[in-house]
């Protein structure tokens, strides 16, 4: 993600026009930080293991052929994978259930966390406990025989979503251990997730920060500056540094160095830095005499 520390050196003029406007400061290169390009972490080759008799392990491994990003694999059973499930990423099965697969009894028995894609009859009911499964998608058998476009992209979407909800905890649970002060604002303007650091450095507890306007951690001055510069600037894809004045929940409040970044969903990632004042400086160096 690019950066702008108080105003940012652009490729385009007319921006870093703009940024000078907002901010009257002088820009710099080494202000820019360097686009992250590279593929998608949740994209990428995966592998879908069949459950059924031939006829069906065969359909699907027809369906998938002409897309490179997909291996299939077969099995009659889920006994029979079961000892090399570490490199599967779902499961493709029939509905109704064919005898002695296994499968839809697994997953009703929550055994199975994997996805799982069923090949479904037409006027098949596909029941509630089955529904429950919390990674679940289903096609229509011929319209998935005639078109394997549906099984593949049902497939693809499914397997995406479940890497990116792994990749979502484990960030979270980084962003829980860094030593910066982080939060996490939806595209509302609402806290969404602050680690244990920011909501320690403006006094609240973590529920209580949920849900609450960033808008309420700043003084009005703070806001006006980051609503008039620095969401602007992340809106545009850049990253934004700057000092500002937060406000703890005693209502004391206190200088920040802030950086702010986003998704481009519209959403904010605050990371907060105290700034000691002078009198605690002086106070330091008093202590250390």
């Amino acid at each position: 993600m690019r950066s702008n520390n108080d105003g940012a050196d652009r490729p385009l003029q007319h921006r870093a026009r703009r940024r000078e406007s907002i901010e009257g400061t002088p820009m710099t290169p080494a202000t820019v930080a360097p686009a992250l390009d590279g593929p998608s972490p949740i994209a990428g080759e995966l592998t879908a293991l069949a459950v059924g008799d031939r006829r069906h392990t065969e359909r699907v491994e027809a369906a998938v052929d002409d897309d490179d990003r997909i291996a299939v694999r077969t099995a009659p059973s889920v006994a029979d994978a079961f000892p090399e499930l570490d490199d599967v990423d779902c499961f493709v099965g029939s509905y109704p259930p064919e005898n002695g697969t296994g499968l839809i009894e697994r997953v009703t028995e929550g055994a199975i966390d994997l996805p799982v894609v069923l090949l479904v009859d037409e006027g098949a009911t596909i029941g509630d406990e089955v529904r429950a499964h919390g990674w679940l998608d289903w096609v229509d058998r011929a319209a998935a025989i005639e078109d394997g476009e549906r099984l593949r992209r049902r497939i693809r979407s499914l397997v995406e979503r479940r890497r990116l909800a792994g990749l979502t905890r484990r960030s979270l649970a980084g962003i829980e251990l860094a030593g910066d002060a982080i939060a996490i604002v939806a595209p509302d303007g609402t806290v969404q997730f602050a680690n244990r650091g920011f909501a320690m450095q403006f006094g609240y507890s973590r529920d209580d920060l949920a849900g609450r306007s960033w808008r309420t951690l700043f003084t009005d001055d703070s806001v006006d500056r980051l609503e008039t510069a620095a969401v602007p600037t992340v809106a545009d894809g850049w990253r934004w540094t700057g000092s500002c004045t937060g406000r703890r929940n005693s209502g004391v409040t206190f200088p920040v160095r802030v950086r702010l970044g986003g998704p481009e969903d519209g959403g904010l990632v605050f990371v907060v830095e105290p700034v000691e004042t002078d009198a605690e400086r002086e106070g330091g160096a008093g202590d250390s005499s």
